[in-house]
């Protein structure tokens, strides 16, 4: 009993020792590492260098080698390649907008007794780019003469672009807010008043159009919501058309003019836009 004791007695004490020698390894590694760290990276700093120096070595003298013709001709490759990346890069980023566009269209819910149909713009005349543009929908996918042209915005809202002017086999052209041949009713929000868009003054060349007829007495704010009545057979009610820019004050030799003009403008922001969405008045078309 006695050996056994003296045999478990050695044994912790090898043990401990153990131990003890593994928290000082631990200690001095934390402690040495930084300093040998240094050591060795000053001791190969050399022969790394020397590798270092031996490849870009290499690569000078391969450049060497090539004349200045076939050096050229290596700079003209990299920069077309550099231009063919940057045109990739570039169409990614288009198709990403895009796409995100049509996410937004195609997330629209169309109001009970109409449906909508996305369509995209194919053709624009580029001396009226604002005023007139060609889609690629046409009769074959049911679209009429007078539908109402649209985006959507970031808040989901329905913004009025248009309305549809001819309508071919595959193919329609639409009248814009920027073009004097539209003519439409507006409801203004906060007044309540009702007038018509592109009547009662010239186009101006500040972005806004005209809208005339609204009833004199009344309080119109700047800024005011302007939206479509529904008034028109292919025309949802609602619709964002844009803001009240301004209203003309009245003279007093004109004090028995009934009505005022203003400018309006449009929320539709058509330099950029790519894709549209068309209305369809489904009891017009006789479908329930």
């Amino acid at each position: 009993m006695a050996e056994k004791g003296r045999l478990w007695e050695k044994r912790a004490l090898a043990a401990g020792i153990l131990l003890l020698a593994l928290v000082v390894l631990a200690a001095g590694y934390r402690m040495l590492r930084p300093a040998a760290g240094r050591f060795f990276g000053d001791f190969l700093y050399p022969y790394l260098r020397l590798s270092r120096l031996g490849m870009s070595k290499l690569s000078d003298q391969s450049l060497l080698a090539y004349s200045r013709v076939e050096l050229a001709a290596k700079l003209e490759e990299l920069q077309r390649r550099n231009r063919h990346l940057a045109l990739q890069a570039a169409a990614a980023g288009e198709l990403l907008q895009e796409n995100g566009e049509l996410r937004r269209l195609m997330s629209f819910s169309a109001p009970a007794g109409w449906s909508s149909l996305a369509a995209e713009i194919i053709l624009r005349d580029p001396l009226m780019w604002r005023e007139r543009f060609t889609v690629d929908r046409g009769e074959a996918d049911g679209v009429r003469p007078g539908a109402a042209v649209f985006d959507v915005g970031a808040d989901g809202r329905p913004i009025f672009v248009g309305v549809i002017e001819r309508v071919g086999r595959r193919t329609s052209t639409v009248l814009t807010l920027h073009n004097d041949a539209l003519r439409l009713s507006a409801h203004l929000g906060s007044s309540g008043a009702v007038g018509f868009v592109n009547a009662g003054a010239s186009p101006g060349d500040d972005g806004t159009v005209p809208i005339g007829y609204l009833p004199r007495g009344m309080l119109y704010r700047p800024d005011e919501a302007v939206v479509t009545t529904g008034f028109e057979r292919g025309i949802p009610p609602g619709l964002m058309i844009g803001t009240l820019a301004s209203v003309e004050e009245p003279e007093a030799r004109f004090a028995n003019r009934l009505h005022l003009s203003g400018r309006l403008r449009p929320a539709a922001e058509l330099d950029g836009i790519r894709f549209v969405m068309i209305t369809t008045n489904l009891a017009a078309n006789g479908r329930r």
